[in-house]
């Protein structure tokens, strides 16, 4: 299975130029960052309930 995605990724740069391969790479590994970093974000809002008293 990685042989198969690696040789379309050469494939693929090699038609389309290496520059669009990395920036995929770049661009895939940075969403990767900003979910986890919202997966935590959101983490952190859930540990802290808000509790509202009405009197």
């Amino acid at each position: 299975m990685l042989l198969k995605i690696l040789i379309l990724l050469i494939v693929v740069g090699v038609i389309f130029g290496w520059d669009k391969i990395t920036n995929l790479i770049k661009a895939f590994f940075q969403a990767k960052h900003e979910f986890k970093k919202g997966l935590k974000e959101k983490e952190e809002k859930e540990e802290k309930p808000k509790i509202k008293v009405v009197k």
